[in-house]
């Protein structure tokens, strides 16, 4: 979740759902005990608008950076096997993932970790399910 952590969502978040419907994009969804998670059908814009929406000490707008996550590729990535799709590299907007060639006329995607917002608009754009979002230290 953008402007929080899990942590931070577990010790206070009451589970009323004011964040998932306050989502423009309609990723925020609501668990076990309503406590909120992003599933990314869209990207994060990072509006705040489900922060701005919670009357508990849930979200810090405050934040330096909205998530504490990047984009990680698996295994499952149709690049490496030798076919070209780039569907992440295409839908990411901060130019956070690129094709890098390898031996043997393939390609492999990797993320500039130093870019990558953690929006998530290259996980629903990725046909192979190989990308997610995931927390880093």
């Amino acid at each position: 979740m953008p402007w929080t952590d899990p942590e931070r969502i577990f010790e206070r978040c009451t589970g009323c759902g004011a964040c998932s419907k306050a989502c423009p994009e309609g990723i925020v969804a609501t668990g076990r005990g309503g406590h909120p998670f992003i599933v990314f059908t869209s990207a994060c814009t990072f509006c705040g608008a489900c922060a701005r929406s919670c009357d508990e000490d849930v979200f810090d707008l405050q934040r330096n950076s909205p998530v504490n996550a990047r984009a990680h590729i698996d295994d499952s990535c149709f690049e490496p096997r030798g076919i070209n799709c780039r569907a992440c590299e295409d839908a990411c907007p901060e130019l956070a993932l690129r094709a890098r060639p390898q031996r043997g006329g393939t390609t492999r995607i990797e993320v500039n970790a130093e870019a990558c917002t953690g929006c998530g608009a290259c996980v629903s754009a990725c046909p192979a399910q190989a990308v997610e979002v995931i927390a880093h230290a």
